[in-house]
């Protein structure tokens, strides 16, 4: 433990680890309510603003209404809504004329990256967390943390906090038998590079006879299926993935509850064992879950196909990827039929891996404050309503997480949905002075829900 040495570096109230949506919206609370900068910053490895820049796809849609955008929720009158941003760009009336809820994924991270500009005071880009470590007084009590990062240039920097938020981003899930050398020569890789990965395909020609196979059954591998059978009109596309049939989003105003402030005190409140019951009840709400038109567009696809003839698009249901290794400039797949048992390995120009993210801690991060984070018996932290860590005595920081606390509090951990609410909590709970509007105290009628976020 590093003993407490005043003025050896930069503090703040709030210290935050990653600038994506999560902490652009607590910096827009924070703004929104005349708040002095200086009590909150944010650190952010990459050099500007993005959000998921592989999968910006031409038509691809918002899975979440723009009302929910970085503030609306908790403060409707913040310059920094969806709102404004349009007015701004002279594009109110033109987008209420579209008759949606939801805008196109491009538009939205345009309002983003809108936002971002107006409030880069908040952050220092290029700039990689590598380490928190607690900070002891003199009565040997954890008063503070340090944490160590790499910045801009290159060098190590060290910035103090009273509490630190994280929201590091989910780490793209790889199948195991998915050999490294073929996620670095290309050959194989994940959804979340998918555009920047397909443009060496347009660059050597889009009608050249590739072989691509798109693993998963969710919104991300349906969209890649489309993109592809689309972009490459002479490209053999095959879509695999664990189950029947690619099913349907419950979308459902009554199953969209889900995403109300009301609901995460709910499920909060509940046990260990109704908290797996309800996740695995609403998990078509989210995970392994297409929207309908998009089901529809695939369905389309392969029944055209059937009409005038040809056998370049497939699904495979019951087939899990089990390995892929590289064999020249191509990747062998090997996948496996769920209800044989049997195996086929087959060569493909590119394997494209819809297979979503993992969002638990950041435990390299934490290795340092380990000994004072409290676990329950399955070892998950367990993460008060405010969204911070519990901790053991005598620790007075407190650590908040976004994105890992799906287990306590449900599946708006890692969404868009709750964003608003959820930075405003956080404000709430770590600096001296409200955030910007304030929480409903009754449950949120889910009339203009959109599908899952």
């Amino acid at each position: 433990m590093t003993p407490a040495c005043p003025g050896k570096a930069p503090h703040h109230r709030l210290l935050g680890i990653g600038f994506g949506p999560s902490h652009l919206s607590m910096s827009a609370l924070h703004a929104s309510a005349g708040a002095a900068g200086t009590s909150l910053h944010f650190l952010e490895s990459k050099d500007a603003f993005s959000w998921h820049p592989g999968m910006l796809l031409p038509g691809a849609r918002m899975q979440v209404a723009f009302l929910k955008d970085l503030v609306t929720p908790r403060d409707p009158t913040s310059p920094y809504s969806f709102v404004n941003y349009l007015v701004s760009k002279g594009r109110l009336e033109p987008f209420l004329n579209l008759g949606t809820l939801n805008p196109t994924r491009r538009e939205y991270v345009d309002y983003f990256r809108w936002a971002a500009e107006q409030l880069a005071s908040y952050v220092t880009y290029g700039s990689s967390a590598e380490r928190i470590r607690p900070v002891s007084g003199s009565d040997g009590r954890v008063t503070r943390l340090e944490v160590d990062y790499r910045g801009p240039d290159g060098a190590r920097h060290t910035v103090s906090a009273d509490h630190v938020s994280l929201a590091p981003g989910g780490t793209p899930i790889v199948p195991p038998g998915v050999e490294a050398s073929t996620l670095r020569d290309g050959t194989v890789f994940h959804s979340s590079s998918f555009l920047g990965r397909v443009r060496s395909f347009h660059e050597r020609g889009r009608e050249l006879p590739y072989r691509f196979l798109v693993v998963g059954a969710g919104q991300s591998a349906a969209e890649i299926f489309r993109y592809l059978a689309g972009e490459f009109p002479a490209a053999e596309v095959t879509l695999a993935h664990r189950g029947f049939a690619l099913m349907p989003a419950n979308s459902s105003a009554l199953a969209n509850a889900i995403f109300d402030p009301a609901s995460v005190d709910l499920f909060h409140g509940a046990d260990t064992t109704r908290r797996r019951d309800i996740l695995a009840d609403l998990k078509a709400t989210n995970y392994a879950a297409v929207d309908e038109e998009d089901i529809v567009a695939v369905a389309e696809l392969l029944y055209d196909q059937q009409v005038h003839g040809g056998e370049r698009l497939r699904l495979c249901r019951f087939t899990e990827l089990a390995g892929a290794h590289a064999e020249g400039d191509q990747a062998a797949a090997t996948v496996r039929d769920l209800l044989t048992g049997e195996t086929r390995t087959e060569r493909y120009d590119a394997v494209v891996l819809a297979t979503g993210y993992d969002f638990r801690e950041a435990r390299g991060l934490l290795t340092d404050v380990e000994p004072y984070l409290v676990r329950d018996e399955d070892g998950e932290l367990l993460v008060d309503r405010d969204y911070s860590v519990r901790t053991a005595e005598p620790f007075a920081p407190r650590i908040f997480l976004h994105g890992a606390a799906e287990h306590t509090h449900g599946l708006t951990s890692t969404l868009l949905s709750l964003l608003a609410h959820r930075a405003g909590e956080i404000l709430d709970a770590s600096l001296d002075a409200p955030a910007a509007g304030q929480r409903p105290q009754f449950p949120v009628t889910p009339v203009l829900e959109g599908v899952h976020a």
